[in-house]
């Protein structure tokens, strides 16, 4: 089996997701779609879900932050 690693344009998205999900059977074992922009936004909440649990981050009561609205 061999893997082949292609960068499909954005605005080509769309129609190269309808002509893979048209070979898949028998042809494709599986694919998967690798979004820089989106793994970065992922990571970074949850380093920020790390950071609540460790309790990095100062936690604010709901009426002392309605106040300072």
């Amino acid at each position: 089996m061999k893997t082949i690693q292609l960068e499909i344009e954005d605005k080509s998205l769309e129609l190269f997701l309808v002509l893979i999900n048209n070979l898949k059977d028998g042809i494709i074992k599986n694919f998967k779609i690798d979004d820089v922009d989106i793994k970065s936004d992922f990571q970074a909440v949850a380093q920020e879900l790390k950071d609540i649990k460790n309790k990095k981050h100062k936690s604010t009561d709901a009426r002392d932050f309605l106040n300072d609205l």
